[in-house]
């Protein structure tokens, strides 16, 4: 199907600017684990099940949020039980790294961010999620309706030592997803002419 040229990216609204007013012609999506199905399930604490853990071949978890905490090295140890069940923080102090397969070499934040939370959140979306609910975020933009995807956080950087968005990677991923639509038409238009 030919895609409308009037095109309206998703963008990413901070936590704290939730609170203000709506305007009447914007959408803005709550997609953390308190907001209403099916939104909360684009939330990394949503127990999909059947999650790859990155860097660990055949080993799963629930949850992407399950997947990030259970890597956290603390005091020298993973935590393999937060794979089960619904995603939860993790307390016990400050972590050192993250574990990824065997290496001896922790990873830093950046990197384990690039490495395990994102790649994980992606499958999730590409493989766990209902499609129809992805379905309607990208067919809003080619409508041309202001989406505004937010969560618990405010932090859009993978560089900010901050608690990270996955509103902002969800945000990437539906425009990614657009764009790919696009680029998809026009091929398909230079085929046919």
């Amino acid at each position: 199907m030919k895609k409308s040229r009037k095109l309206t990216y998703c963008q990413f609204l901070k936590y704290r600017e939730s609170k203000s007013r709506v305007p009447e012609d914007e959408l803005w999506i709550d997609v953390s684990s308190s907001a209403e199905y099916p939104f909360n399930q684009l939330s990394p604490f949503y127990p999909h099940g059947g999650i790859p853990i990155p860097g660990k071949p055949g080993a799963l978890s629930d949850s992407v949020e399950g997947i990030w905490q259970g890597l956290k090295v603390i005091r020298g140890k993973t935590a393999p039980r937060f794979f089960q069940g619904t995603g939860q923080k993790r307390g016990g102090g400050k972590p050192s790294g993250h574990q990824f397969g065997d290496q001896k070499r922790l990873l830093g934040l950046v990197e384990a961010r690039q490495k395990i939370y994102i790649p994980a959140y992606r499958w999730t979306l590409e493989n766990r999620v209902d499609p129809d609910v992805l379905k309607q975020l990208i067919d809003n933009c080619f409508r041309g309706v202001t989406q505004r995807l937010y969560d618990r956080e405010d932090n859009a950087s993978i560089h900010v030592d901050q608690p990270l968005s996955h509103a902002k990677v969800l945000v990437d991923y539906v425009n990614e997803q657009c764009k790919l639509a696009l680029r998809t038409d026009d091929e398909s238009d230079g085929a046919t002419s």
